[in-house]
């Protein structure tokens, strides 16, 4: 692949005296020398140094709250250093803006966040900023002719008039990547790129990513998942509480001494307890029959106290609509639900927390976070009732509950009082999972439980949730990560195109088995 036409591009800058800067070829693509970033009295960088080698793939690993996410909004331009600096093939970064970085510079970034106008199309996205034309009459015809030939460029199967919003979350990351190309990118920042996407669409990242690597781009790759860190990175560095901790080559380490250096300390391999089915004679916590909503139909299985069961399936399988229709968030079509020994006809959320059926949804920010409360707040949303006496909320009595239960569920934060939002996604997590089983369930649903969440805060999760099964909870655990189906279920349900395609018991089970369930290359049990 020859590198990609880019209008605009990092050839076409400026040194503040007029002349043409000059990029050294034979210097890193980013140099981070002393970097520190505080804010208040809290420093969440401290002296951070290393080099990203140009046209190479480097991984930045660490925990949530190592300090990762303010390392790259420094390097995208979203915020300054307190300290320290940053240079770019061997040009000094005087001015943190994201304009300075990307057109000076040549450094995009695709955060986890995707930046698209939505009811704009491809070209219109992928050229925004670069449109030919006039500056306020750009010319459609050129735009769809350009982004076209970019497309084609980049190997990407793409109509330049789509609107945005039709697309999948996986085909919007790679217009955005795009994107950034038609902008001269030359240092490409990927934030968990991988976080929301399916093996498959995954694959079609990772070819791209091949294909600008070949034509000399430089990538900086941020994800927990080490299986596709050690496929892609060429060098791996560590981060930890804000302190760089640990630099080699892929091949120098391994993925154990990878995770060690992030958390400070070895972690076993996740490893479940033996297998548990519950007793036969004992009634269900759970039963479904026959249950159909949107995405899935005539859907039944029995959950017993103590057992967690694993639900598969591709991204419209419709295993996510199937969690909703039994906790009530969405209304279903037909079938029967029954509850802890009693049928449970009119579902819905209120409803289901006065009857200890929790449920931890698999989009954190937009359905479990209470982004405008405190971390208190969040985890003691569900006891306002228990703890108010003529509509007034005992305060007191309150702040010491919920903090007991951040404690227990050992949510990291400096006060109670703190923003939700300023926690990192692992101390998130257990803070939703904390609020729910504040209500002492009987059930516990969760979807897509680690997430976005690190190594550490995953065993720790893990390890909740072990603990809660072997008290007897039942726990239906819905994941598009098949290893963690793997590590956590006592069975598995597969559902493909809305059926159940068949329940295996996980320790016979393996990803293989499981994929060819979900994509009815089996037949269906």
């Amino acid at each position: 692949m020859t590198a990609p036409a880019t209008p605009g591009g990092p050839a076409d800058t400026t040194a503040p005296d007029g002349t043409a800067a000059r990029a050294d070829t034979t210097a890193p693509a980013i140099s981070v020398r002393g970097l520190s970033r505080s804010f208040g009295a809290v420093r969440a960088l401290t002296d951070v140094s290393f080099d990203v080698p140009a046209g190479e793939v480097t991984a930045l690993l660490g925990e949530n709250g190592a300090g990762k996410s303010t390392l790259l909004k420094i390097l995208a331009g979203l915020q300054p250093p307190s300290a320290g600096g940053v240079t770019v093939f061997g040009e000094e970064v005087t001015s943190f803006d994201p304009s300075t970085m990307l057109d000076r510079h040549g450094v995009a970034i695709v955060p986890q966040e995707l930046s698209l106008l939505p009811d704009r199309s491809v070209a219109e996205n992928v050229l925004s900023g670069v449109e030919p034309g006039h500056r306020w009459f750009p010319s459609r015809r050129q735009m769809l002719e350009r982004t076209a030939a970019l497309l084609a460029e980049l190997d990407l199967r793409l109509d330049p008039a789509t609107p945005v919003r039709s697309l999948d979350l996986a085909t919007q990351q790679l217009v955005v990547v795009a994107r950034s190309v038609a902008r001269g990118c030359r240092v490409l920042i990927l934030d968990e790129p991988t976080a929301m996407l399916t093996p498959a669409e995954a694959e079609r990242l990772f070819t791209l990513m091949g294909s600008l690597k070949a034509a000399g781009t430089t990538m900086l790759y941020v994800s927990h998942r080490m299986p596709e860190v050690f496929q892609l990175a060429d060098r791996i560095e560590v981060l930890r509480d804000g302190a760089h901790v640990a630099s080699w080559r892929n091949t120098e380490t391994t993925p154990e001494r990878a995770v060690a250096a992030m958390v400070g300390r070895e972690l076993g391999q996740f490893t479940r307890r033996a297998a548990h089915r519950g007793d036969p004679a004992v009634r269900p916590a759970l039963s479904v029959r026959e249950l159909s909503g949107r995405r899935h139909r005539a859907i039944s299985f029995d959950l017993r106290p103590g057992e967690i069961l694993g639900v598969a399936g591709l991204p419209d399988s419709g295993r996510v609509e199937l969690l909703h229709n039994i906790f009530g968030g969405e209304r279903g079509t037909g079938g029967t639900v029954e509850l802890l020994g009693e049928p449970y006809e009119r579902r819905d959320p209120i409803a289901s927390v006065g009857r200890r059926l929790a449920f931890v949804p698999g989009e954190r920010r937009a359905q479990g976070l209470l982004t405008t409360m405190s971390v208190g707040e969040n985890v003691g949303a569900l006891t306002t009732k228990a703890f108010s006496r003529f509509g007034l909320l005992r305060r007191g009595a309150f702040d010491r509950r919920a903090a007991e239960q951040a404690k227990r569920m050992r949510v990291k934060t400096a006060t109670m009082g703190q923003p939700i939002t300023s926690l990192s996604g692992g101390n998130q997590q257990k803070a939703v999972l904390g609020r729910w089983l504040a209500i002492n369930p009987g059930v516990l649903i969760l979807d897509e439980p680690t997430r976005g969440v690190d190594v550490g805060a995953k065993a720790e999760i893990y390890e909740q949730l072990f603990a809660l099964a072997e008290k007897g909870l039942a726990i239906l655990c819905s994941s598009s990560d098949l290893p963690e189906l793997l590590t956590l279920t006592d069975r598995i349900a597969v559902l493909s195109e809305g059926r159940l395609a068949g329940t295996v018991e996980t320790a016979d089970a393996t990803e293989e088995s499981v994929m060819t369930l979900a994509t009815g290359a089996a037949p269906a049990a």
